[in-house]
């Protein structure tokens, strides 16, 4: 909301300020839903779901299903040789991040730590190659916060996970997305089939790595490492949901606008309070599933109608994915929201002292400039 709406003299009572802020952040545009992607993201969950439940291997449902939905979302489409050549590169890197996120997961918290670090870094300066590769190396950055969680989870419950068996999983996931997409592409008659996600960037030039990209990328790496470092070193039951909440609340970059950088705070915090609920209340596996695949649904669907909604949706569905074979009480609910708060209020103070050393090189170069001789 402008400045001077808040500040004139005489102007809008503080409530109806309030109430224009939010009006703002949820602001929503129906002609934008896409119910289309909504109903992809919620199959990628839901199937493989119900094909390993009946074989009795729902233990790589997650690997399986998140290989389908972060290949499907980082589809840059075209032709098939392109679309292939995608599939093989980000399947196999996300295998590769899946095997280590599950071998480390149960060590110690340095290991665990470290890994994160050298994760979420180079996936932030894979912007050196173009946007849509730190979109997509995101999704591996995500992927890996949720996969380092699983260990400790099945471990609670007697189960040992296989990084390798879980890694095949991810690539599974990765194929079927491939050769389902490619099928509808060709029932279809279309040579060229498009991105999933159309609002995506597609740019691949690359770009030099100025300082605030890189001073952004460092911070970003703190942030989320020190949340892994905090959750791992101490043991803290349920602590995994604030690595991953600085993830979701995070801006991907520097210069995405107040807004955005909003709705990604309020609609991660929305998002868990509504995880929270379904994990407090319901306490049957599949029931849980259904409401992801639900949070699912409405994520895909409403990414740009509302993108306070559609992060809610996201951070839901992630979220659950932590804990959905974890039962719970009021007491670990307590402190679900107290750690997804502490990720939150995490990517805020990162936001802002980024926007602090933004404005201080800004207000130093406009110093510089000033001082410089005319011609």
């Amino acid at each position: 909301m402008p400045a001077d709406i808040e500040t004139s003299v005489g102007g809008a009572p503080p409530q109806n300020g309030v109430i224009m802020k939010l009006a703002e952040v949820f602001g929503f545009d129906k002609s934008k839903l896409n119910w289309s992607l909504g109903l992809t993201v919620a199959i990628a969950i839901f199937i493989p779901l119900v094909l390993l439940a009946l074989v009795g291997q729902d233990v790589y449902w997650l690997s399986v299903s998140f290989g389908v939905l972060f290949v499907g979302l980082g589809d840059p489409g075209g032709r098939l040789a392109t679309r292939a050549t995608y599939t093989a590169v980000f399947g196999v890197i996300g295998a590769i991040v899946t095997a280590w996120a599950i071998a480390v997961g149960s060590a110690g918290w340095v290991l665990v730590t470290l890994s994160t670090v050298v994760i979420t870094l180079a996936t932030g300066l894979v912007i050196r190659f173009g946007v849509r590769r730190f979109v997509t190396g995101s999704l591996l950055t995500a992927w890996f916060l949720i996969a380092i969680s699983l260990p400790p989870g099945f471990g609670a419950a007697g189960i040992t996970l296989n990084p390798w068996l879980q890694a095949l999983a991810w690539l599974a996931g990765a194929a079927a997305w491939f050769v389902l997409s490619s099928i509808v592409s060709a029932v279809r008659r279309r040579p060229e089939r498009a991105p999933l996600v159309a609002e995506l960037p597609t740019d691949t030039t690359g770009s030099a790595l100025t300082k605030p990209v890189v001073v952004y990328a460092v911070l970003r790496t703190l942030a989320v490492s020190g949340a892994v470092a905090i959750a791992f070193g101490f043991q803290l039951p349920y602590a995994d949901w604030m690595p991953l909440a600085a993830q979701v609340a995070m801006k991907p970059n520097a210069q995405q606008s107040r807004l955005a950088a909003t709705q990604r705070v309020v609609g991660t915090a929305l998002g868990a309070v509504v995880a929270i609920v379904l994990l407090l209340t319901v306490d049957q596996k599949y029931v849980l599933a259904g409401a992801m695949v639900l949070l699912a649904l409405v994520g895909g669907a409403f990414r740009t109608a509302n993108y306070a909604l559609y992060t809610a949706g996201i951070a839901g569905t992630a979220l659950i994915a932590l804990d959905i074979s974890d039962p719970t009480n009021l007491t670990n609910e307590s402190l679900r929201i107290l750690f997804t708060l502490i990720g939150v209020a995490i990517a805020i103070a990162v936001m802002a002292l980024a926007g602090a050393l933004a404005k201080r090189d800004a207000s130093r170069d406009r110093g510089i400039e000033a001082g410089s001789p005319t011609q």
